[in-house]
Protein backbone atom coordinates (compact mmCIF):
# COMPACT_ATOMS: atom_id res chain seq x y z
CA UNK A 1 0.00 0.00 0.00
CA UNK A 2 2.65 2.45 0.65
CA UNK A 3 4.39 1.84 -2.62
CA UNK A 4 1.06 2.51 -4.54
CA UNK A 5 1.06 5.53 -1.92
CA UNK A 6 3.60 6.87 -3.22
CA UNK A 7 2.99 6.23 -6.93
CA UNK A 8 -0.09 7.78 -6.65
CA UNK A 9 1.27 11.09 -4.83
CA UNK A 10 3.58 11.54 -8.05
CA UNK A 11 6.48 13.26 -8.26
CA UNK A 12 5.44 16.65 -7.38
CA UNK A 13 3.94 15.39 -3.80
CA UNK A 14 7.26 13.91 -3.42
CA UNK A 15 8.80 17.34 -4.24
CA UNK A 16 6.27 18.79 -2.21
CA UNK A 17 7.23 17.15 1.10
CA UNK A 18 11.09 17.08 0.48
CA UNK A 19 10.79 20.88 0.46
CA UNK A 20 8.65 21.30 3.22
CA UNK A 21 11.55 18.78 5.25
CA UNK A 22 14.03 20.59 4.10
CA UNK A 23 12.23 24.33 5.40
CA UNK A 24 11.80 22.57 8.69
CA UNK A 25 15.65 21.36 8.73
CA UNK A 26 16.96 24.65 7.10
CA UNK A 27 14.91 26.52 10.52
CA UNK A 28 16.22 24.39 13.14
CA UNK A 29 19.92 25.12 11.81
CA UNK A 30 19.25 28.93 11.68
CA UNK A 31 18.13 28.70 15.51
CA UNK A 32 21.33 26.72 16.24
CA UNK A 33 23.61 29.07 14.15
CA UNK A 34 21.91 32.08 15.53
CA UNK A 35 22.55 30.54 19.21
CA UNK A 36 25.91 29.66 18.68
CA UNK A 37 26.42 33.26 17.35
CA UNK A 38 24.76 34.82 20.19
CA UNK A 39 26.86 32.67 22.66
CA UNK A 40 30.29 33.30 20.77
CA UNK A 41 29.42 37.23 20.46
CA UNK A 42 28.79 36.76 24.66
CA UNK A 43 32.25 34.96 24.90
CA UNK A 44 34.36 37.79 22.97
CA UNK A 45 33.39 40.32 25.32
CA UNK A 46 32.93 38.31 28.90
CA UNK A 47 35.97 39.67 31.15
CA UNK A 48 37.27 37.57 33.67
CA UNK A 49 39.29 38.77 36.50
CA UNK A 50 42.14 37.10 39.03
CA UNK A 51 44.02 38.57 41.58
CA UNK A 52 47.39 37.28 42.87
CA UNK A 53 50.55 38.19 44.37
CA UNK A 54 53.65 39.81 42.38
CA UNK A 55 56.97 40.40 43.12
CA UNK A 56 57.82 44.03 42.57
CA UNK A 57 59.06 45.28 39.47
CA UNK A 58 61.81 47.50 40.78
CA UNK A 59 63.33 44.21 42.98
CA UNK A 60 63.74 45.92 46.00
CA UNK A 61 61.88 43.40 47.60
CA UNK A 62 58.11 44.47 47.65
CA UNK A 63 55.13 42.37 46.93
CA UNK A 64 52.33 43.57 44.63
CA UNK A 65 49.33 42.47 44.80
CA UNK A 66 47.66 42.51 41.03
CA UNK A 67 44.36 42.24 39.42
CA UNK A 68 44.50 41.20 36.06
CA UNK A 69 41.28 41.07 33.39
CA UNK A 70 42.61 37.38 31.23
CA UNK A 71 39.09 37.53 29.81
CA UNK A 72 38.16 38.68 26.61
CA UNK A 73 36.16 42.14 27.09
CA UNK A 74 36.74 44.78 29.62
CA UNK A 75 35.73 44.98 33.30
CA UNK A 76 34.00 47.53 34.68
CA UNK A 77 32.46 48.59 38.27
CA UNK A 78 35.78 46.86 40.11
CA UNK A 79 35.95 45.88 43.41
CA UNK A 80 38.10 43.91 45.55
CA UNK A 81 37.99 43.37 49.38
CA UNK A 82 39.97 41.42 51.69
CA UNK A 83 38.57 38.52 53.56
CA UNK A 84 40.57 37.19 56.95
CA UNK A 85 41.11 37.71 60.43
CA UNK A 86 41.57 41.34 61.16
CA UNK A 87 44.28 40.59 64.15
CA UNK A 88 46.35 38.59 61.42
CA UNK A 89 46.60 42.02 59.05
CA UNK A 90 47.09 44.17 62.71
CA UNK A 91 50.38 41.63 63.37
CA UNK A 92 52.32 42.27 59.89
CA UNK A 93 53.51 45.43 59.31
CA UNK A 94 51.35 46.70 56.10
CA UNK A 95 51.35 48.99 53.94
CA UNK A 96 48.14 48.56 52.26
CA UNK A 97 45.21 49.13 54.61
CA UNK A 98 43.41 45.61 54.53
CA UNK A 99 40.79 46.82 56.17
CA UNK A 100 38.18 48.31 53.90
CA UNK A 101 36.35 47.82 50.33
CA UNK A 102 37.94 49.23 47.48
CA UNK A 103 35.89 50.34 43.95
CA UNK A 104 35.11 51.09 41.84
CA UNK A 105 37.71 51.14 39.48
CA UNK A 106 35.93 52.38 36.44
CA UNK A 107 37.48 49.94 34.12
CA UNK A 108 40.30 46.94 33.80
CA UNK A 109 40.41 46.93 29.83
CA UNK A 110 41.10 43.59 28.80
CA UNK A 111 44.90 41.67 28.77
CA UNK A 112 44.80 45.00 31.23
CA UNK A 113 46.41 44.52 35.31
CA UNK A 114 46.40 46.76 38.33
CA UNK A 115 49.11 46.40 40.50
CA UNK A 116 49.07 47.66 44.61
CA UNK A 117 51.98 47.85 46.80
CA UNK A 118 51.09 45.47 49.54
CA UNK A 119 53.94 45.02 52.05
CA UNK A 120 57.70 44.84 51.82
CA UNK A 121 58.14 41.01 51.91
CA UNK A 122 60.50 40.07 54.19
CA UNK A 123 58.38 41.45 56.71
CA UNK A 124 55.40 39.45 56.07
CA UNK A 125 57.52 36.75 57.61
CA UNK A 126 58.54 39.20 60.63
CA UNK A 127 55.09 39.62 63.36
CA UNK A 128 55.44 42.82 65.23
CA UNK A 129 54.34 41.25 68.34
CA UNK A 130 56.97 38.02 68.09
CA UNK A 131 60.68 37.60 67.19
CA UNK A 132 59.68 34.43 65.81
CA UNK A 133 59.81 34.10 61.64
CA UNK A 134 56.19 33.10 61.16
CA UNK A 135 54.65 33.49 57.85
CA UNK A 136 51.46 35.72 57.51
CA UNK A 137 48.40 33.55 57.54
CA UNK A 138 46.39 32.96 54.03
CA UNK A 139 43.86 35.08 53.24
CA UNK A 140 40.98 35.38 50.57
CA UNK A 141 40.45 38.43 48.09
CA UNK A 142 37.03 39.05 46.55
CA UNK A 143 36.61 40.28 43.11
CA UNK A 144 33.42 41.62 42.09
CA UNK A 145 33.18 42.80 38.17
CA UNK A 146 30.67 43.43 35.58
CA UNK A 147 31.13 43.55 31.65
CA UNK A 148 30.78 46.78 29.36
CA UNK A 149 27.42 46.73 29.39
CA UNK A 150 26.89 46.82 32.94
CA UNK A 151 25.48 43.03 32.85
CA UNK A 152 26.20 39.67 33.68
CA UNK A 153 27.76 40.34 37.68
CA UNK A 154 30.28 38.47 38.69
CA UNK A 155 31.89 37.73 42.11
CA UNK A 156 34.92 35.27 43.19
CA UNK A 157 37.25 34.57 45.93
CA UNK A 158 40.96 34.25 45.42
CA UNK A 159 43.04 32.49 48.07
CA UNK A 160 46.75 34.47 48.42
CA UNK A 161 49.62 32.47 50.92
CA UNK A 162 53.33 34.46 51.06
CA UNK A 163 54.31 30.70 52.31
CA UNK A 164 55.62 30.03 48.51
CA UNK A 165 57.42 33.16 48.60
CA UNK A 166 59.63 32.26 51.68
CA UNK A 167 62.61 31.20 49.30
CA UNK A 168 62.59 34.36 47.08
CA UNK A 169 65.71 36.41 47.77
CA UNK A 170 64.25 39.96 49.26
CA UNK A 171 61.56 38.37 50.38
CA UNK A 172 61.38 36.41 53.58
CA UNK A 173 65.38 38.47 54.04
CA UNK A 174 66.27 42.06 54.19
CA UNK A 175 66.84 43.30 50.10
CA UNK A 176 70.03 44.12 49.68
CA UNK A 177 68.47 47.97 48.85
CA UNK A 178 67.78 48.27 52.41
CA UNK A 179 70.54 46.33 53.73
CA UNK A 180 72.76 49.31 52.64
CA UNK A 181 70.44 51.83 53.89
CA UNK A 182 70.72 50.47 57.04
CA UNK A 183 74.46 50.52 56.78
CA UNK A 184 74.15 54.03 55.24
CA UNK A 185 71.89 54.90 58.64
CA UNK A 186 74.50 53.19 61.10
CA UNK A 187 77.60 55.45 59.12
CA UNK A 188 75.32 58.63 59.78
CA UNK A 189 74.83 57.79 63.58
CA UNK A 190 78.54 56.79 64.05
CA UNK A 191 79.63 59.77 62.38
CA UNK A 192 76.92 62.34 64.39
CA UNK A 193 78.24 60.42 67.61
CA UNK A 194 82.34 61.55 66.17
CA UNK A 195 81.09 64.90 65.70
CA UNK A 196 79.44 65.14 68.87
CA UNK A 197 83.05 63.79 70.81
CA UNK A 198 84.66 66.25 68.38
CA UNK A 199 82.98 69.39 69.96
CA UNK A 200 84.22 68.81 73.42
CA UNK A 201 87.75 68.28 71.98
CA UNK A 202 87.46 71.19 70.16
CA UNK A 203 87.57 73.46 72.74
CA UNK A 204 90.79 72.32 74.03
CA UNK A 205 93.80 74.91 73.23
CA UNK A 206 97.30 73.36 73.44
CA UNK A 207 99.43 75.82 75.44
CA UNK A 208 102.81 74.20 75.67
CA UNK A 209 106.14 75.39 74.93
CA UNK A 210 108.80 74.19 73.38
CA UNK A 211 110.55 73.98 76.67
CA UNK A 212 108.61 72.09 78.30
CA UNK A 213 108.36 68.42 77.86
CA UNK A 214 104.57 68.15 79.39
CA UNK A 215 101.55 69.25 77.27
CA UNK A 216 99.58 71.53 78.68
CA UNK A 217 95.74 72.27 77.53
CA UNK A 218 93.92 75.36 78.35
CA UNK A 219 89.70 75.21 76.94
CA UNK A 220 88.70 77.52 74.92
CA UNK A 221 85.10 79.59 73.81
CA UNK A 222 82.17 77.30 73.43
CA UNK A 223 81.22 78.48 69.90
CA UNK A 224 79.67 75.69 67.94
CA UNK A 225 81.14 74.36 65.00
Amino acid sequence: MGLDYIAAMGLDGIATILSGFSTVVIAILTVFLWRENRLLRKAGSEPSLVAYFEPHPDGTGGLNISIANIGTGPARNVYFQFLGESEHFARYDLILDCTTKRGPITLIPQGEKISILFAIGFQLFNPKDTDSKEPMPPFNVRLKWTSLNGSNAKCEDFLLDVKPYADLPGLINKPYLLKIVDSINGVGKNVGKLNHDVKHLSNLIEANSLEKPVVKKVKGNNEPI
